[in-house]
């Protein structure tokens, strides 16, 4: 997996680590708080992917890596110290140079490892099948119905030529049909839908199951806001906008997988149906008119 998506994992977290100062006490629940913090973004420094980046055009991407370990360090002592409101902030210091360096070093090529890649394209296939569930419906329509079922066959051309292209191992080409099968879908059925209420119907068995969904949910919006961002769909000031709503959605994701972790899966889907907002929020300000 892509450094720059393990950021979506770890990123976040910290927001809610400035707490008040106090003593080091192993046992007191704040100081536990930002070690798991600390230790998980240390993962993200010492990921393979950070580890590579020490020459050639990587060298700036090595030097923010290299900063941030230096935050994390600082944020050890800090700790040690008792002062946790100060390892909040070096903590936060360390993600952002992290973030800014895999945004740096993210491949040119989209290259992810192959497991990587098949569940970024059963996400999409997810997500791509409740469209169609929704087109289907509306293909009975008496003004849209033509529209819906000539959109549903675009889209069916696109997972067909995707599953053809998976079946042949080509699973970059396959993701990237699947994705634009997705875009059409989210933006086409926008239009469809124009003035109209939207509802998607879902049930789902458990609270757990409903968080599983939103979380592919989420997934595939970041991979929208790529693919239209690679588009030079967010230049100038237009790209503060966006990584700003990128941010704070990946922010929200990770406060949402903490409470997923917790068991607390009710509490988590609201989070993680806000941390989508934002990214929805991102491909409006791109020109996307998802809903």
């Amino acid at each position: 997996m892509r450094f720059r998506w393990v950021i979506g994992i770890v990123a976040g977290l910290l927001a809610g680590a400035s707490v008040a100062q106090g003593t080091s006490d192993a046992s007191d629940p704040r100081q536990r708080l930002i070690e798991q913090k600390i230790r998980l973004v240390e993962t993200l420094i010492n990921s393979p992917a950070a580890k590579n980046v020490a020459y050639g055009r990587e060298a700036e991407s090595a030097a923010l890596i290299e900063k941030g370990r230096k935050a994390i360090d600082d944020a050890r002592k800090a700790l040690a110290e008792g002062h946790h409101d100060d390892a909040a902030r070096l903590l936060d210091e360390a993600l952002r140079s992290a973030s800014s360096a895999s945004r740096k070093m993210a491949p040119a090529d989209g290259s992810l490892s192959e497991s990587a890649q098949r569940k970024t394209l059963q996400d999409l296939g997810d997500q791509v099948e409740m469209y169609r569930k929704s087109l289907s419906e509306l293909a009975g329509d008496r003004e849209k119905g033509a529209a819906a079922r000539s959109l549903l066959a675009k889209i069916d051309a696109l997972v067909s030529d995707s599953r053809q292209l998976s079946s042949s191992a080509r699973l970059g080409e396959a993701n990237k049909k699947m994705a634009e099968a997705y875009k059409l879908a989210v933006e086409e059925m926008s239009r469809l839908r124009a003035g109209q209420e939207v509802v998607l119907s879902l049930k789902f068995d458990t609270p757990a199951d409903e968080y599983a969904y939103e979380r592919k949910r989420f997934a595939s919006n970041e991979i929208m806001v790529d693919m239209m961002i690679g588009e030079g769909r967010a230049e100038g000031d237009k790209r503060k906008l966006v990584d700003g709503f990128l941010e704070e959605g990946r922010r929200l994701g990770v406060q949402a997988e903490g409470q997923a972790n917790a068991g607390k899966f009710a509490d988590a889907v609201k989070v993680m149906e806000q941390a989508s907002a934002q990214l929805i929020r991102a491909l409006q300000s791109m020109g996307l008119p998802v809903f």
